[in-house]
């Protein structure tokens, strides 16, 4: 019924069907899908810029650690630690104190969040390096001197700053164990890290963002937040603290009074602490309005352009188009002398232009290209028809090799054999891909018919991994590199001829490398002849059509001879038992 109208009754309903109820389809869909996409998008950029806190926050964690950890190994720190009160003015201890202000004074200009670093070694001589403090700290020297040499990690506490006056600080308390009895302790070491400095370095560039980032330990206490106030203290929502510490689930969707929040946590590696990332929903959403209003406004006017489009192509082109579908009509009806009246130079009247144009074309063809590959196809048959069938080769050589062997001729036999099977090998059942085992005892082969012709002139060996026999590469790409070395490189030699081929797996590719002592290669690259020179390039080319960037031929530099290097890719099966996903990944391993 459809092709029954005219075009203009199509044109309207086409434009009708699949394109006005179309867009205001999928404009209405759209409309409500990028609530929910740009609210998840939004919440996952939010969320990922927050987690970069919890990343920064572990770095400074290790690197801390890390410090204490250097104490133990160091030679001046243990000097200083094992060092008695009558030693401490030995030429050793000040050179050792010496060392250690230099490391410290390092650490503290490199990193903000330092506040202050203390020493303290057995024999009770205490160095102090950073902001001078005080503070009730017993609690923390007994909790590392229980743990014997562990991390003992406290949370935000309250300090008494000669500079600053009362600050909050975290610190890391150590007890250092003797390298030689690693259960004796013989001193301590106490870090304090700047509270405001550390949130600064950790929150990074989330402050731009919504939500926001805090940690907490396993007893709802804060230990670091963009509150200042919040710090030392419980958080507020014991509600939100226990679902945090209970959940085994990374997100947490929660919901106040205040709206909807979406919390995630994790737990700090090692530590009693946990990093919170917190986003308001609404807050999100909120500002995602203004996209939506946009795409609405834009849907609307693709619906406006695109009917005073559709309008002008109808009353400006739709009569000439009609026009050239007529004439099309005659073509398909064999009429060749079938015509476009070109009026214009739009595209439609290029359109007819070329119409025209491929009408005499087809006439061409018809008349004189057709008719001459007719004739060259018949041509190549009969051609292929006078071939001599490879079976009847095959046969053949092995009639020749048994009437050899019935003769005694025992090495013309086996000369024979080996060049039975080179043609076997060579022709494949037309197939291009073969199994590297197939090529190497193909060249073999090809070796012993040379070796019978040079005697004692050539020696070679033939070495490749087993892992690499199963697999596959286009056939023949070791006889032009042999080749080459027999011809040319060997020819001018007064001593016997080398030549040696290994194979072997290197990550995802197959190196193959064919070295001889022979001639060498001139500066120009070619090897004694422009015939040397098409058969490398040549094959570079089938190596490039097969395998792309992954095959070629390398000149590796050598003291003698000549070493060329062949770079496939391991491939464990041939490209047409691929499928199609597969089929630009060489590496099935």
């Amino acid at each position: 019924m459809f092709r029954q109208w005219g075009l203009k009754k199509q044109f309207a309903t086409v434009f009708l069907v699949l394109i006005t109820l179309p867009t205001m389809f999928f404009g209405v869909l759209i409309y409500y899908q990028t609530t929910k996409a740009f609210k998840q998008q939004a919440a996952d950029h939010t969320i990922g810029r927050l987690e970069t806190s919890e990343e920064t926050l572990t770095s400074v964690i290790r690197n801390v650690e890390n410090m204490t950890s250097f104490m133990i190994y160091d030679e001046n720190f243990r000097t200083f630690f094992t060092s008695s009160k009558s030693e401490m003015t030995s030429e050793d201890y000040n050179q050792a104190e010496e060392g250690i202000k230099g490391y410290f004074t390092f650490q503290l200009t490199s990193f903000d969040y330092i506040d202050s670093i203390m020493l303290e070694s057995g024999s009770g001589n205490e160095l102090h390096f950073g902001n001078p403090v005080k503070a009730d700290e017993e609690v923390l020297d007994r909790d590392a001197a229980q743990k014997g040499g562990g991390l003992t990690w406290s949370g935000s506490y309250q300090v008494d700053s000669d500079w600053e006056g009362e600050k909050q600080v975290i610190s890391l308390s150590r007890e250092i164990n003797d390298l030689n009895h690693i259960t004796k302790p013989i001193g301590r070491v106490r870090i304090r890290l700047d509270q405001e400095d550390l949130y600064r370095t950790v929150k990074g560039d989330t402050a731009g963002g919504q939500g926001y980032f805090f940690v907490m330990n396993d007893k709802g206490d804060v230990v670091l937040h963009p509150d200042q106030g919040m710090v030392g203290k419980p958080f507020p929502d014991q509600k939100l603290i226990d679902r945090i510490i209970a959940s085994s689930n990374r997100s947490i969707s929660y919901e106040t009074k205040e709206g909807r929040y979406l919390v995630v946590k994790k737990q700090i590696d090692g530590m009693n602490w946990f990093s919170v990332a917190v986003v308001n929903q609404g807050e999100v959403v909120q500002e995602l309005y203004n996209v939506r209003s946009l795409i609405v406004d834009m849907i609307l006017l693709l619906l406006l352009l695109g009917s005073i489009a559709f309008s002008g192509f109808y009353f400006f082109n739709i009569r000439r188009i009609m026009e050239l579908t007529e004439q099309t009509k005659q073509l398909e009806n064999g009429d060749f002398n079938a015509n476009v009246p070109v009026n214009t130079n739009d595209e439609i009247g290029k359109l007819g232009m070329r119409f025209n144009q491929m009408v005499k074309t087809i006439q061409t063809y018809i008349n004189q290209e057709y008719k001459l590959k007719i004739k060259q196809k018949e041509s190549e048959l009969q051609a292929m028809q006078n071939q001599i069938d490879p079976h009847f080769l095959y046969n053949t050589l092995d009639m020749i090799r048994w009437t050899a062997r019935l003769e005694n001729a025992m090495k013309t036999g086996y000369l024979i054999e080996q060049l039975s099977q080179m043609f076997r090998m060579n022709l494949n059942n037309g197939k291009m891909w073969v199994k590297l085992d197939e090529e190497f005892t193909y060249i073999r082969h090809y070796l012993e018919l040379q070796k019978s012709r040079m005697g004692s002139r050539l020696h070679y060996s033939i070495f490749y991994e087993a892992e690499i026999g199963e697999a596959y590469s286009i056939k023949q790409i070791l006889q032009p590199l042999v080749e080459n070395s027999i011809r040319h490189g060997f020819k001018n030699i007064s001593y016997q001829g080398e030549l040696r081929i290994r194979g072997y797996r290197q990550g995802n590719q197959i190196w193959i490398d064919v070295v001889d002592n022979g001639g060498g290669f001139p500066p120009h690259g070619e090897r004694g002849s422009e015939t040397s020179g098409f058969a490398l390039n040549q094959l570079q080319e089938r190596l490039s059509l097969a395998f792309g960037e992954d095959g070629k031929i390398v000149q590796i530099p050598s003291r003698i001879g000549t070493w060329m290097q062949i770079k496939l890719p391991l491939m464990k099966q041939k490209p047409e038992q691929k499928s199609r996903k597969e089929a630009g990944d060489w590496n099935e391993v």
